[in-house]
């Protein structure tokens, strides 16, 4: 299919499909007349950077686990380790803001309680 009906069918710009080519994560076959023909799995693959980028990861690491995939396998040992080990981080990481803004939702809501009673 061409980009315009790909962009279509994945809900993208021709800007952000170009991105994801440039960067090696979509791979769509290059026809003689230099025209790309994007097929199923360039959709499937848009639709897990998708997910992947839902998950905070970035489109470095993503590419990173795209070159793993196709260099040994989806299912390979070293695959699910880097996935594993991103995750993880994505855990503690999550964990720190999440600590980050029950803090600042604490000295906000003393704040208001402290200009509450000013107020009166």
């Amino acid at each position: 299919m061409k980009i315009s009906e790909f962009m279509k069918r994945v809900g993208a710009t021709k800007d952000a499909v170009r991105h994801y080519v440039e960067l090696g994560l979509l791979r769509p076959i290059v026809l003689e007349n230099g025209r790309r023909e994007y097929g199923e799995k360039d959709i499937l693959d848009f639709q897990a950077i998708k997910e992947m980028q839902e998950l905070d990861m970035s489109l470095k690491e993503i590419q990173v686990m795209f070159e793993v995939k196709r260099t040994r396998g989806c299912g390979s040992q070293t695959l699910l380790r880097e996935v594993i080990q991103t995750m993880e981080e994505k855990v503690v990481a999550a964990t720190k803001e999440e600590r980050r803004l029950a803090e600042n939702r604490e000295q906000m809501q003393l704040l208001i309680t402290t200009l509450q009673g000013v107020n009166k």
